[in-house]
Parts: structure tokens; C-alpha cells; sequence
């Protein structure tokens, strides 16, 4: 949610901000996230956001100010979920596999409640790379603490020696690649209803257990 504003009426007395106040903007927020998915940052405009969210465009501005600082607002909350809960395994001495193994978990079930981030990612990674860039860092997303982990392993011959870029991009890949070709995989190797969304929810353990054996680890068994 964004930060709790002082509500200013007509007349010209500040109120403090109520929980009214905070589901207006939660709604606002929700919509955008709706709006920007679908159509992009190039093509959505404040006056659809504020009718999706069913409120006038001056509280939209009101809140936002404009349609770039609630991009900026929709774009950092998608990462938000994933890195906090990644950062929490390199606490201590973290090991390679559980790390691995919660890079793909966390990965899948991100994209299983956001299955249309991966283009709206890509839509704004060709529309402004390095804007994208940006605030992906500013969510606190730390690539190399990940690439350190890798690195140690491989060093302490834990596993097949690579670039650890390689397995990171090799591994998000693997996560992403389904969900953006849903449609069409869907219609082609899993024809029955409902049989590719089931495949989808399964596919952490096997990709788990694909990476371990591509890179020489022990499939985790617990």
C-alpha cells in the first residue's frame, strides 16, 4: 500500500488519513495493477485506471500524483514478495540446493498469482531497459549475493563449474518460459481441460530435480 496521506476536504482543513481513506487507495492501486498488465505503461492512462478502480481521476492524482510515480508504485510492489522471502535463506551459512530450491519455488508461485508479469516485464524492459533496471534494484533484488552462493559451491566442487550467470538465467528461464507460452503450449501437449494448469502447479519438484541433475547436485529427497 502506499504512504499514509493527510486528506485535505474542501475548506482547507487537513483530516488524518482513515482506513476509508487506505481502501480507496488499495482499489486504486489494484486497478492500476490491472490496467498496467494489460496494456502497459505506453498505453494505459489515469482516466481507465481511475474508472477500473470506480472513483474521479483528480483522487487518483490526488494520491499518485501522476502516472509514472504509480507505475513506479505497481511495478516495485510485484518484486516486493519475492526477494524479502529469498533473503531470508541467506541467512547463515546457506547452502546452494535450498537455495536453489527456493529460487524456483518462490519464482513459480510468483508468476501462479501474477501469470502476466513475465510480459508485462518484457513490454517495459523494450520500452525503457534501463528505467526497468532501476527500479528492479530498487526493490532490493541483490543478483550477486545468489551468484556468491553459486560461485562458492562450484569452487568447493559441490558442482558443475559454470558461470553462475548461466544457471540463474537458465533456471528463471525455465520458470518464466511456460507461463508465457501458456496458450499455446497449453493447446498443443496438453489438450485437456485444465491439464496444463495442473502441470504448472506441479512443475516446482521436477524443475528442482532437473536442475540438480544438470548441475551435478544431489536431488533433495525430503
Amino acid at each position: 500500500m502506499g504512504t499514509r496521506h493527510n486528506v485535505v476536504p474542501q475548506g482547507g482543513k487537513v483530516r488524518k488519513s482513515t482506513d476509508r481513506d487506505e481502501s480507496q487507495e488499495e482499489l486504486i492501486l489494484e486497478a492500476a495493477k490491472r490496467v498496467f498488465f494489460r496494456k502497459g505503461y505506453a498505453a494505459a492512462r489515469m482516466q481507465e485506471i481511475a474508472d477500473e478502480a470506480g472513483a474521479n481521476k483528480a483522487l487518483v492524482h490526488y494520491y499518485f500524483r501522476n502516472k509514472e510515480k504509480l507505475f513506479h508504485h505497481i511495478f516495485k510492489s510485484s518484486f516486493k514478495a519475492f526477494w524479502p522471502s529469498l533473503e531470508s535463506v541467506f541467512v547463515g551459512e546457506p547452502d546452494v540446493r535450498q537455495l536453489l530450491k527456493a529460487l524456483i519455488s518462490l519464482y513459480v508461485d510468483l508468476l501462479e498469482k501474477m501469470p502476466y508479469l513475465p510480459n508485462f516485464i518484457i513490454t517495459e524492459i523494450n520500452r525503457d531497459p534501463e528505467k526497468v533496471a532501476g527500479l528492479i534494484k530498487e526493490t532490493g533484488i541483490q543478483p550477486e549475493k545468489l551468484m556468491a552462493v553459486i560461485g562458492k559451491a562450484m569452487s568447493q566442487n559441490q558442482m558443475v563449474k559454470m558461470d553462475p550467470r548461466e544457471l540463474i538465467l537458465n533456471t528463471v528461464g525455465m520458470c518464466v518460459f511456460p507461463v508465457i507460452t501458456r496458450p499455446l503450449l497449453g493447446y498443443m501437449l496438453w489438450p485437456d481441460e485444465g491439464a496444463y494448469e495442473k502441470y504448472l502447479s506441479g512443475r516446482k519438484a521436477s524443475l528442482f530435480a532437473f536442475v540438480c541433475r544438470a548441475t551435478g547436485l544431489e536431488v533433495d529427497k525430503n
